[in-house]
């Protein structure tokens, strides 16, 4: 690429989201923009592996408060599209009807080619609205500025004891904190590349690690098929050499 080219490149994606590609390739604009392209691919990697463990983690969740809310209310009833039962309700209620709301959005606007269209809202469609930051609000905080006595926790170990622990059964984590370490470090990776921000200073593989951990402790099975599936190494081992 001629050097007028790559200026006008390296312009139009920002002198701010260049700056730290720039710093690590010591100011050479061609070093920066190759880091650039190779940091893309890495995002593009992560984002599938972030997505993936989000599913899995989503429907091994979904499945206990299900079981456990159609206990509580004494009928098979939805815990997404009808209010469930307390503390459940209390700690996702807000995220909870924002799923509820999206997911009807969504029926309202398909198109009349659509398989489902005029179909009814389901369960699982307001699932698949659901944000990951809700199912890290579920689990027992263990950040170190959170007591252990504040009564949204004392909710969520509540919650954690008598439903969420059974959606990891290959875990040991007693109250909940290697689960919660895991989803809470990669629900801030997924805001980190939704918005394309920098991972050069991210550690990627320890990260990658948090997933790979976090479905394995609700099925080996699902570690084997997400690691053989994931591209995350194979990215970050070919990272450009900056000289």
């Amino acid at each position: 690429m001629k050097p007028e080219s790559r200026d006008k490149v390296l312009k139009h994606l920002g002198a701010a989201r260049l700056e730290p590609y720039l710093a690590e390739a010591g100011g050479n604009k061609k070093a920066a923009l190759n880091l650039y392209r190779w940091s893309v691919q890495l995002t593009a990697s992560v984002q599938q592996l972030l997505g993936l463990t989000e599913v899995m983690l989503r429907n091994s969740i979904d499945e206990q408060l299900q079981l456990w809310n159609n206990e509580a209310r004494a009928q098979e009833t939805s815990w997404l599209l009808d209010e469930p039962a307390n503390p459940l309700r209390s700690l996702v209620e807000d995220k909870r009807k924002r799923a509820h709301h999206d997911a009807e959005k969504a029926l309202t606007i398909r198109p009349p080619g659509h398989p489902r269209h005029g179909d009814e809202l389901t369960h699982d469609d307001v699932l698949a609205h659901t944000m990951f930051g809700m199912w890290k609000d579920l689990l027992p905080n263990h950040a170190p500025n959170m007591s252990q006595e504040d009564q949204r926790n004392q909710n969520r170990l509540r919650m954690w004891n008598e439903s969420l622990s059974a959606a990891f059964p290959h875990a040991e984590d007693p109250d909940g904190q290697k689960t919660y370490w895991r989803v809470a470090h990669l629900h801030l990776l997924r805001n980190r590349v939704s918005h394309m921000d920098s991972l050069l200073n991210v550690d990627v593989d320890d990260r990658a690690n948090d997933a790979f951990d976090l479905v394995g402790s609700i099925d080996p099975v699902l570690r084997n098929w997400l690691t053989g599936t994931s591209t995350v190494s194979q990215i970050l081992n070919h990272k450009p050499e900056v000289r």
